[in-house]
């Protein structure tokens, strides 16, 4: 659900975002602007799934990102449906390996409001990336803290993804959300992104247990506007 997503690979295309279902130590760059919607859906559960979410993202420069998100439109409906805004501040690591392992660290926060009559809530989170230079492989790994308004209850947990690039357009995703709330699942993804601008996903969401939710198929579509080259 909050999917603030895809942050990939080879360029500074999404990496303001997301990996497939967390989020990534990457930010927007200054002045672009970035909107993606993510459906999730199952025709083989009882009665149908289908859930989404939408958001955008906004770079403010200096490591710095404002976004907004709806999250929980769905069918059936979800007894959760909010609009959130909030943030995300990257930090980059000095020294040697640190430049080598492109280590950064990142802080977020979201404030959801309830269209439910639920008030207000907070989703707060922290992470950290390294990424092995032969390979190009990218791990990151974090705790996250957030209310009932996007998961469904109050949940402490971690989050973990992985990022593997294939070639320069395609590449492996896989991300892991602990826990047992309304965003407890794993995702294994392909990522494809034919163009500067625009970054496509498609997946299988597995729900952590029936209490998670309903595994589904995924497909996430982001597009920047005005992108320009960054040097």
């Amino acid at each position: 659900m909050y999917r603030i997503l895809l942050g990939l690979f080879p360029s500074t295309l999404f990496a303001q975002t997301l990996i497939v279902g967390i989020p990534s130590t990457d930010v927007a760059p200054k002045r672009e602007f970035a909107i993606a919607h993510e459906t999730q859906a199952n025709r083989f559960q009882s009665g149908g799934y289908w859930n989404s979410f939408t958001f955008a993202t906004y770079g403010l420069g200096n490591g710095l990102e404002l976004a907004a998100s709806l999250y929980g439109p769905s069918r059936p409906a979800s007894p959760e449906l909010s609009l959130g805004l909030g943030f995300k501040k990257r930090f980059t690591m000095s020294g040697d390996w640190a430049k080598r392992h492109e280590w950064t660290i990142a802080t977020g926060a979201m404030v959801p409001a309830s269209f439910r009559g639920n008030g207000v809530g907070i989703w707060t989170y922290g992470l950290t990336s390294i990424r092995v230079p032969k390979t190009r492989t990218r791990f990151t790994a974090g705790p996250s803290y957030g209310t009932r308004q996007i998961f469904g209850r109050t949940a402490v947990k971690a989050m973990v993804g992985i990022e593997q690039p294939l070639t320069k357009k395609v590449s492996l995703v896989t991300d892991w959300f602990t826990g047992t709330h309304d965003l407890g699942a794993s995702i294994f993804g392909v990522s494809y992104q034919p163009s500067h601008s625009l970054l496509v996903i498609t997946g299988w969401k597995m729900a952590n247990n029936t209490e998670s939710g309903k595994s589904a198929f995924m497909v996430e579509v982001a597009y920047i506007f005005g992108h320009k080259k960054h040097e």
